[in-house]
């Protein structure tokens, strides 16, 4: 057997067997990320005109400057103390702000509940 041929087979079959999907949709227990589209149309969040805040229709007074869009994020911002409304897998939220009313929080989480 030609051992110059067998290893570098081996590890290419060992390599393509190792790769696993890294679709965001895979499994909610590993990290996870979303595109701005996906969240805006998941959890019905509408850009603000100068494009700076988001903000739910029905609720003028909730506004979120933040948008997380992954599990690294949300994980960043709970982390550091900030008060975050986020999805059932944590995948996904918005930095609460410290100038909107305490109920923005119950509806930025039932917003962000239907991302799935």
């Amino acid at each position: 057997m030609d051992c110059r041929r067998i290893v570098p087979a081996a590890l290419a079959v060992a390599l393509i067997a190792g790769c696993g999907s890294s679709n965001s949709s895979s499994s909610s227990s590993g990290p996870r990320s979303w595109t701005l589209q996906q969240i805006l149309q998941g959890t019905g969040l509408q850009r603000s005109a100068d494009g700076l805040s988001y903000r739910l229709p029905g609720h003028p007074r909730c506004v979120a400057r933040i948008l997380l869009r992954s599990t690294a994020e949300v994980d960043t911002y709970k982390n550091a103390g900030d008060p975050v409304a986020t999805n059932p897998d944590k995948s996904a939220g918005v930095r609460i702000e410290p100038d909107v009313p305490q109920s923005c929080r119950a509806v930025f989480t039932a917003a962000f509940a239907k991302l799935k």
